[in-house]
Order: C-alpha cells, then structure tokens, then sequence
C-alpha cells in the first residue's frame, strides 16, 4: 500500500509517494510567489486498479525508470532503426523503479530516501532514491543509487516531467547539444530524423518550434537531443519565473522530450494528461534496452545509450530542479 512523504523548507514543499517513488507535488516559494512548474495526471490519487502501472496510477512530478522504456513499438520508416525494433515488450514500461512500491528508509522534512529490491533473475540488485530540499534555495536534488548483482549494461533514465501552459509557445526551452533526432516510429515517410536546432524540428514535410511549446495544433511528438552539453531552462513567459533541470552529462548524455498534448486515449489518460517530460537519458529513445546496449544510430556516433553498473562499486546518478524568477 502506497504511503506518502512530505518536504517542507524555507523556500517551499513537496509531497513523494512510495509508488514508484515518485514526486507528486512541488511548490517553490518565489519573491514574486508561489511556483509548481510541475506536471501532475488530474487522476492522481482516484485510480487503484493494479493492472495499471505504477507510474501511471500516481503521474506527477518526477521519477525514474531502469531499464528504461519497453519494447512492442510498431516498426518505423527508417531503414537504420527498423531491425532494431522489433522485439516483444519486456516487462512494464520503465522497469521496477516505475512500477513497484519503494520502501522509505529515513525520512525528514529537508530529505527523503527511499529503496527498492529488484528481483534475483535482475542484474539490478537494488535502488536507492534521494530527494532532498536545497538550503536557502527553492530547488530539489535527487540522487539515484543503483547495486548490481554483476557487470552489466543498462539502458537508464530520469523522468521529470513539466506542465504545459494553456497558450501555444509560452513555455521557453533552451539548451545545447550536438544533434537532435525525431522518434523513430513518429518520423514521417519523406522526412529528415535529424536536426540541429529546436526552432526547426522536422514534422510531417514542415517544421515545428520545440523551444515554444505547446504546439499549435495540439499534437503528441517525441524527440531526443544526443550529445546534451549544458541544463536545461524552462521559463514560463506569462508567469516571470521558470525552472533549471540539471543533471550529469558524462553518465546521461540525451535527452527526450515527450510532448503530449491530450494525444493518449484509454484508461487512465482519457486524453486529459497534459505534459512534456524533459527526460536525461542512457538510452536509445525509449525502446527495448537491448537496442540501448547493442550497437544503434546514436552511439555508433559516439553518444552512450547504456549506463555500465559493477557490483563492486554503486552507480550514483544526480539530478536537479531549481526555480527562478525571470
């Protein structure tokens, strides 16, 4: 049974679920007021039906996902990407840590951990979640420690996700990498994967502005920028305050953003979940993490889609959110 913990700081408060372990609700405190750049289901806290996935029953805020994605896509148009996705769905979408309850090992109001056990046949042995409020400061630090049972590679990932505002183009992203490719299975038949600036991302025969989102018209797009070198800042131009996602490059070199409009049918989205899920990655897209740790368009170029884990020595990943005033 899920329980819950709250966060509470000089410069805000936050609530984290055992499921999935995730962050349901984050208010920063701003000179200018009160700020939840996060994205939260409207369904939160009325769906208990365990054939639904953990994650999904309480979407919010952040968690995160090893291995990361899932297999079962529909073959896409790309010849490079096609023999690499046809492998059956492995198991729930984002592993264990996204679905199972986690188990808090010590808790207070400036800091939560939170642990899971992966079962024996996994080469995760165990998980532990850190989310602390940052002193003086209306930010949040995670920290994600992964025990292996032997060496292996995984294909890993962070999932913040963010609210989209009402007005088309009025949350502002920016960050730098080196190339950008669309979805495999989104990447219209005559289209280039590839692009080099979020102001033009290739969809269906025109471009898009991905730096201002929503889209118009409303629609659903996922992309992934390979060779990610600095935070990520999203900045709310009607509301004069925005948001710094940091995180550690050397292990999770791309990110993905999942821009979903209302496009998701079916139980428990009924097309209401509003969202873009800024996503730091070691993964190729949110495929099956064997095409993660096999050779595939992106690390053939140098990027890493895997994360190597050693039972001799924990794997510690870091993230970060902070808000500011614009």
């Amino acid at each position: 049974m899920s329980s819950t913990h709250r966060l509470r700081w000089s410069h805000g408060d936050a609530t984290i679920v055992t499921t999935a372990a995730m962050l349901t609700d984050a208010t920063f405190s701003l000179p200018n007021g009160p700020f939840k750049p996060f994205a939260r289901a409207p369904w939160v806290g009325t769906v208990s039906d365990p054939a639904i996935v953990g994650h999904l029953r309480v979407l919010a805020g952040d968690f995160v996902g090893l291995p990361f994605g899932t297999g079962g896509r529909e073959a896409p148009t790309l010849p490079e990407w096609s023999e690499l996705m046809t492998q059956p769905a492995n198991g729930t979408i984002h592993g264990p840590a996204a679905h199972e309850e986690w188990t808090i090992v010590s808790a207070d109001e400036r800091s939560v951990t939170l642990s899971l056990d992966y079962e024996p046949h996994s080469v995760v042995r165990r998980l532990e979640r850190t989310i602390s409020a940052r002193d003086g400061s209306p930010a949040l630090d995670f920290s994600l420690r992964i025990f292996a049972r032997h060496q292996a590679s995984i294909s890993a990932g962070l999932h913040p996700n963010f609210r989209l505002p009402e007005k088309p183009g009025r949350l502002e992203l920016k960050v730098d990498f080196q190339f950008g490719l669309t979805h495999p299975g989104q990447t219209a038949v005559g289209d280039p994967q590839e692009f080099t600036s979020l102001a033009s991302v290739p969809m269906n025969g025109g471009r898009v502005d991905m730096g201002h989102i929503p889209l118009t018209p409303r629609t659903d797009r996922n992309i992934q920028l390979c060779g990610v070198t600095s935070p990520l800042t999203g900045t709310y131009l009607d509301e004069g305050a925005g948001f710094e996602l940091d995180w550690d490059r050397n292990l999770l070199p791309t990110l993905m953003f999942w821009h979903t409009d209302g496009g998701i049918g079916g139980e428990p989205w009924r097309n209401q979940f509003r969202a873009i899920g800024l996503e730091p990655l070691a993964s190729a897209f949110d495929l099956h993490t064997d095409v993660s740790t096999g050779p595939n368009p992106i690390n053939k170029r140098g990027i890493r889609t895997s994360i190597d884990i050693d039972p001799q020595k924990p794997l510690e990943i870091k993230h970060s959110v902070r808000a500011f005033v614009t």
